[in-house]
């Protein structure tokens, strides 16, 4: 979850590489199963055997299944940033990635009587590794869902937020994807020419306006609208702004901010149908995904729905801890962590928008049109 997920270099072609999810799975170990059964959910969790540099690795993994009533659809979530702890703001362990997307889609796609499944990518820092992860994974967990209900899943769907969400795009582009329909969530790998761009400008202006250095600075400061212009948000999110645009400032200094045209290049050309969330406060990835929208090809494969107001991680979404604890590592003033906090949600409008990418997919039924919603405000 943290800035380097921005630079998430994964491509339809390094999908395609990796080969087709079948529909059965490979032979595969899974150790340390632990199953429960709760209020007509049967949960599995243990560890998976995937391939990790070059050799299998052991991850943990989560799926869930309705005792009954199963629509025959398995949904994959990919997490954010490269996978491991998660914290509260104060640097307690609060949870592993495995589980990190319950909140947003793991429970819902369960209530709606589909298969549910995550592994935590723990370690995985580049884009292929992620990749080969999440297809794996997906191999796996397809085999296992058919072993379990005694059918194959007819559909499978991937909804992956940050980084997970650039894995997402690259699977949405690929000729060969495995998945009926996607999700993106405030997804990297958007359009790299703007990333590399705003990352330029935002390492060149933000000394001249860094809180900590010019306190007291009004809103409407010259310099503080044209950084507006720059990270891709309004002023009314610069409490916000310390976060990335540090990050950014760090990674130029250290010479690790990407070259023109490096990594995270993505064609834009829209395989299978793929709807994208993002906050309108999102100063990692906003811009880019404005760019990448109005590039993709074909349109009618794609939509950006926009939640106003929100960051890059919903207010209530339990990883905003980890960026809160992130933050005050940092050193930054308390205030951004609280903004992290006190943010408001796009939870409701990701699980709409899954909802209608069911829809879209099995019934034929058009989503709505791209379009800018208040938090909690329905689709239309």
């Amino acid at each position: 979850m943290m800035v380097g997920a921005l630079a998430l270099g994964v491509t339809s072609a390094s999908v395609a590489a990796m080969g087709a999810v079948g529909d059965a799975a490979q032979v595969t170990e899974l150790s340390a199963v632990q199953e429960t059964r709760t209020a007509g959910v049967v949960q599995v969790k243990g560890q998976v055997q995937v391939p990790f540099r070059g050799a299998p690795a052991s991850k943990r993994f989560v799926l869930r299944y309705p005792e009954s009533g199963w629509t025959g659809a398995l949904v994959i979530g990919a997490h954010g940033g490269s996978g491991g702890n998660n914290f509260d703001p104060t640097g307690k362990v609060i949870g592993t990635d495995d589980t990190a997307l319950d909140d947003v889609i793991g429970q819902h796609a369960v209530s709606r009587g589909h298969a549910y499944a995550s592994v935590d990518r723990d370690g995985a820092m580049s884009a292929d590794e992620g990749l080969a992860l999440t297809l794996a994974f997906t191999r796996i967990m397809t085999g296992e869902v058919t072993r379990r209900l005694t059918r194959a899943p007819g559909r499978r769907y991937l909804l992956g937020l940050s980084m997970g969400g650039g894995i997402a795009r690259a699977a949405a582009e690929a000729a060969d994807s495995p998945y009926a329909g996607i999700v993106i969530v405030a997804g990297a790998n958007g359009d790299a020419p703007t990333r590399e761009r705003r990352q330029r400008a935002m390492a060149a202006a933000w000394p001249d306006i860094d809180p900590k250095t010019h306190p007291g600075l009004p809103d409407d400061a010259p310099r503080v609208r044209a950084f507006a212009d720059i990270i891709g948000t309004p002023v009314a999110a610069r409490r916000l702004w310390p976060y990335t645009a540090g990050n950014t400032v760090r990674a130029a200094q250290a010479a690790q901010a990407p070259a023109a045209g490096a990594a995270g290049a993505s064609s834009g050309r829209m395989r299978v149908p793929t709807l994208e969330v993002v906050g309108t406060w999102d100063d990692f990835v906003i811009g880019e995904l404005r760019a990448y929208a109005a590039r993709v090809s074909p349109r009618e494969q794609h939509r950006l729905y926009l939640v106003d107001g929100v960051w890059h991680m919903s207010g209530d979404d339990d990883g905003t801890q980890s960026f809160m604890y992130v933050a005050t590592r940092m050193g930054l003033d308390p205030d951004v962590a609280r903004a992290m906090r006190d943010g408001p949600s796009y939870i409701p409008a990701v699980q709409e928008a899954f909802d209608h990418l069911v829809a879209w997919v099995e019934r034929g039924v058009t989503p709505p049109a791209s379009q800018t919603v208040r938090p909690r405000e329905r689709l239309k």
